[in-house]
């Protein structure tokens, strides 16, 4: 299927990112790239339409083409989470007049998702909770690979800190794909996942469990 974006979406998408985004989430603890950092919890305004789910980046490492990230946060005092991984140098999906690239701003697998275990189950069963649609299973075991589009005028710079914007397609076994828009806050060390509207909740909750 061939995805078209259109301005009016992507500007909607970047006006919650300044209203709700990540200097609403707890910036607590302070350090370099890969350091241990203190947790919040990873909804900040719960009583909003819509509203994000945050994890703080407590670590991370390179390989040879991306950044893997372990974010963290709590569901009240459980630890959820899940493992983050960013390719190196994702390209640009916004063109210089700030229109989308609807040929090359795709890219899939740019962002990938595993499991860390229990903290991936909790991170489920939390994302059920919000969206009053109980998760009856586990986070997948498999690596969730969603199709990326990168709503950002350059290319990523996983070695600057810098704050870079996407909307994410999931497989899912309850409907089409699931939309998610996503901010990578490399600044605050924080990842934050928004569904694209109410309709998104059961697919999304459908991508993370692998059914």
């Amino acid at each position: 299927m061939k995805r078209i974006l259109y301005p009016t979406v992507l500007f909607a998408f970047l006006g919650c990112c300044t209203l709700y985004g990540c200097g609403n989430a707890s910036d607590k603890g302070k350090g370099a790239q890969g350091g241990q950092r203190q947790i919040g919890q990873y909804v900040v305004n719960p009583d909003v339409d819509n509203p994000s789910v945050y994890l703080t980046l407590v670590e991370s490492h390179e390989t040879d083409s991306s950044v893997v990230y372990t974010g963290k946060s709590l569901h009240d005092q459980d630890t959820i989470g899940l493992e983050i991984e960013v390719i190196k140098s994702i390209p640009a999906g916004l063109l210089a007049d700030g229109n989308p690239d609807n040929e090359g701003g795709f890219t899939p697998g740019a962002i990938k998702f595993r499991s860390l275990g229990a903290e991936s189950d909790n991170f489920v069963h939390a994302l059920g909770a919000l969206y009053k649609i109980p998760a009856q299973r586990s986070m997948t075991d498999d690596t969730i690979l969603p199709l990326v589009f990168s709503s950002n005028r350059k290319e990523v710079d996983l070695g600057n800190n810098g704050t870079y914007t996407f909307k994410l397609f999931l497989d899912n076994a309850a409907g089409s794909e699931a939309e998610v828009f996503a901010v990578l806050d490399l600044y605050k060390r924080l990842f934050e996942l928004r569904a694209k509207d109410t309709t998104h909740y059961e697919r999304i909750v459908s991508a993370f469990e692998g059914e």
